[in-house]
């Protein structure tokens, strides 16, 4: 079973490594977060996940049963255009969705997707890519949260992140490719296309290898991230070392399990992700 969402990992010393809990600590301890910033640049609309409106999906994993019910969300839509060409750090773009909203990559790897002017309240939510509990928590709670955003409720957070420890292979390879390749992705648009495709190919569980250089490269091709230099930043795990620091910096503050999430600075409860309904009640009684 899989470390339950926003709960302590449960893990007692002479158990072995927590298949979620966090990476070894460094040398001299956690290394802080990097900050955060963006390039504004308009960007074309992504497309919206598979399954749109009506869409019942029943997910078993981990031991809960998930029931998707996607009512016609926000549909995104791609056009045109691949990530920055040259060999140096990838440069940030504010990508457009659908219904007004926008999705900015940071410089530490997050994206901060929400309407013009709107600054709270304020989602983050920490992923591991390679985490099943991740993957049921997007497919169930996605289009609620963009939903949320095109609305002007909300400003939500996404933040990829490395919580397997070098020991739990393939888990952590899986993790770490997976998301420094989500690193290459500079326009905002394709970044939230990309991260659907990441977790629509997850890998089964813990113990399957997946996320393999070519797989991450196939997964980008129908998204037009086909350029030289995002293929050499993916090949090259151009922004590995960078995940692990900016890992360590979420582990530093309080994250000890995959999938996290905190309104406005606020640890949720379990009972509060139990279904988008729920999510959506916690994040307006926060407003």
């Amino acid at each position: 079973m899989g470390n339950p969402p926003n709960a302590p990992w449960p893990h007692q010393p002479g158990q072995g490594p927590p298949p979620y809990g966090p990476p070894p600590m460094p040398p001299g301890g956690p290394a802080p977060g990097m900050p955060g910033g963006f390039a504004p640049q308009p960007g074309p609309p992504p497309p919206g996940r598979k399954g749109g409106g009506g869409l019942v999906l029943a997910l078993v994993g981990c031991g809960l049963v998930f029931v998707l019910i996607a009512v016609g969300v926000v549909v995104l839509a791609l056009q045109g255009g691949d990530d920055d060409g040259g060999g140096g750090e990838v440069q940030l773009r504010v990508g457009k969705i659908a219904g007004g909203a926008e999705a900015a990559p940071q410089a530490d790897g997050s994206l901060v997707m929400s309407r013009p002017g709107v600054t709270a309240p304020v989602v983050d939510i920490y992923e591991d890519f390679a985490c099943p509990p991740c993957g049921a928590f997007d497919q169930k709670h996605d289009p609620m949260l963009k939903q949320m955003v095109v609305e002007g409720r909300a400003k939500v957070v996404f933040h990829p992140m490395l919580i397997f420890g070098e020991s739990r292979q393939p888990a952590h390879d899986n993790s770490l490719r997976a998301a420094a390749a989500l690193r290459c992705v500079g326009d905002g648009a394709h970044w939230l296309s990309y991260q659907d495709a990441l977790y629509e190919h997850q890998p089964e569980n813990e113990n399957a290898t997946g996320y393999t250089t070519d797989e991450l490269l196939s997964l980008a091709e129908p998204l037009g991230l086909t350029g030289d230099d995002f293929t050499s930043c993916v090949k090259s795990q151009r922004y590995a070392a960078s995940v692990k620091t900016v890992s360590q910096g979420y582990i530093s503050s309080g994250i000890s399990g995959t999938p996290s999430v905190r309104v406005n600075g606020r640890t949720l409860d379990p009972s509060d992700i139990e279904s988008p309904e729920a999510l959506r009640r916690a994040v307006e009684a926060a407003s």
